[in-house]
Parts: C-alpha cells; structure tokens; sequence
C-alpha cells in the first residue's frame, strides 16, 4: 500500500475549523507537502497541517484521539 502525503490549510482571513481545505491529496514525498504550501502561501493560505496516509487502511481515529499524529507548520 502506497503512503500518501496530504496538506490541509486555511484560506486568507479564515480560521475556524470547518473551513479548513484540503491542499493535497495523493503528494508521494515530504517535498510535494512543502511545494505545496509555498505555492499556497503565496495565495494567501495559512495555519498548514501536514499528514501522512496509507491508501487504501481505515483511518481509526479512535486510536489516534490524543496523539500528536499532527504536524502543524
């Protein structure tokens, strides 16, 4: 199974939660995660948070409910 990289932020002037946005979806390296928020912030989005997934497992939040799995930059 394939680790995917993601990256989720805040548009300019935003900062509640539900309007945060997925940035990307299916990045294949740390690096992609970085072009990605550089483009971003260059229109203006803010507060990124960089995660990893294994496509194609279940999420189990349950278990990761208090765990620093998050990386914010």
């Amino acid at each position: 199974m394939e680790k995917l990289y993601l990256v989720y932020g805040f548009p300019k002037g935003e900062t509640q939660s539900y309007k945060e946005v997925l940035l990307l979806s299916k990045g294949k390296s740390a690096a992609d995660q970085d072009k990605v928020i550089a483009a971003a912030s260059k229109d203006g989005f803010h507060s990124f948070r960089k995660t990893t997934h294994t496509d194609g497992d279940k999420p189990d939040f349950a278990g990761t409910v208090g765990k620093k799995s998050v990386k914010w930059t």
